[in-house]
C-alpha cells in the first residue's frame, strides 16, 4: 500500500476509533474500489481491516474472531491466506455486516483463472531479472497451493512434465526463446480474485528466494513430476501431464505444507 504519511494515518486512526460510520465506509471503499494499480487489491482490503483493528485495539480481538493471536496476525500482515469465512468473522467482530456477495466479489472466484493471468501476477511478485524457469515453477506451486488449501484448481491449463520440471505450455509459448521474462506481458492481474492472488503470494513467499535451477531440482525429487516421467530418459521430451490428482495426493500429505514460517510478532 502507498504510504500517505504519518499525519494522515494518525487522523485516519482517530476517526476509526470512535466513528462507526467511518469504519463502515473505510471497509466499504476497500471492497468497492480495490487498489488495482498495485495489483494487490485483496491486500488493500486486509489493510483497511487492520486499520480498524489497530484503531480499536487488538486485545481479545483474535478470540472474538475465533482465531489464534498468531493466526490473526498472519492474516492482517498479509502472510496467511484468509478464507471468506475468516474475512466475514473478522468483519463481524468489528461490528460490520456485509453480504457474502460483496465480499465474494473481491475474495473468491466462481471459475478457475487463466494461466496467463497467473503468470502475469507471478511476474510482478518475483524479483526483476528472474528467469522464465523460475516463473514456471512458481506458477506450478501456486496451482499446488490452490489444490491443497481450497480443494480446487487455480487454473485449468495442463502442467506438463518436461525434462526441466513442470511447465505450462501456453505460458512457455509466450516466453519461448527468452531466458528472462522481462518485458513480456502474459495476462491481466485484475481478473484474479483474492483467493487466487493469495495462492500465488503463498508460493512466492515459500519459494521466491530460490532460483529457477533450484526450483527445477526440487520438483525433480517430488513425486508428481517423477511419476509423470516414469520410464523416460532424463532429457527426453514429453507431453505427459502432471495430474491434479497426483499433486493433491502428494502435497496434501506433507506435514505443515501450507504453513509459512511462524511469525513471532505480537498482534497488539
Amino acid at each position: 500500500m502507498k504510504n500517505k504519511g504519518s499525519s494522515f494515518n494518525k487522523y485516519l486512526l482517530e476517526n476509526l476509533k470512535e466513528d462507526d460510520q467511518a469504519v463502515f465506509l473505510h471497509i466499504k471503499n476497500a471492497l468497492a474500489s480495490p487498489d488495482i494499480e498495485e495489483d494487490n487489491d485483496y491486500l488493500y482490503l486486509i489493510k483497511a481491516i487492520d486499520d480498524v483493528a489497530t484503531a480499536r485495539g487488538k486485545t481479545n480481538f483474535a478470540e472474538a474472531v475465533g482465531l489464534s493471536r498468531q493466526g490473526l496476525h498472519k492474516i492482517l500482515s498479509g502472510d496467511s491466506i484468509p478464507s471468506i469465512q475468516n474475512i466475514i468473522a473478522i468483519l463481524n467482530a468489528l461490528g460490520l455486516r456485509f453480504s457474502v456477495e460483496q465480499i465474494q466479489r473481491v475474495v473468491t472466484s466462481d471459475k478457475p483463472a487463466k494461466a496467463f493471468d497467473v503468470a502475469q501476477y507471478v511476474s510482478i511478485r518475483i524479483p526483476k531479472g528472474s528467469t522464465c524457469m523460475k516463473l514456471q515453477k512458481i506458477v506450478y506451486y501456486s496451482q499446488v497451493e490452490s489444490l491443497v488449501h481450497y480443494k480446487k484448481p487455480l487454473f485449468e491449463e495442463k502442467i506438463l512434465a518436461w525434462a526441466a520440471g513442470p511447465v505450462v505450455k501456453e505460458i512457455f509459448n509466450e516466453h519461448r526463446g527468452h531466458r528472462y521474462f522481462g518485458g513480456i506481458s502474459f495476462g491481466d492481474t485484475a481478473n484474479l480474485s483474492m483467493e487466487q492472488k493469495s495462492c500465488i503470494d503463498w508460493a512466492v513467499g515459500k519459494y521466491g528466494s530460490l532460483d529457477g535451477d533450484m526450483l527445477s531440482h526440487l520438483t525433480h525429487v517430488e513425486d508428481p513430476w517423477k511419476k509423470a516421467r516414469e520410464g523416460l530418459p532424463p532429457d527426453e521430451r514429453s507431453e505427459k501431464e502432471i495430474t491434479i490428482e497426483s499433486m493433491i495426493a502428494y502435497y496434501s500429505e506433507l506435514p505443515k505444507y501450507r504453513e509459512l514460517e511462524e511469525q513471532t510478532e505480537e498482534i497488539d
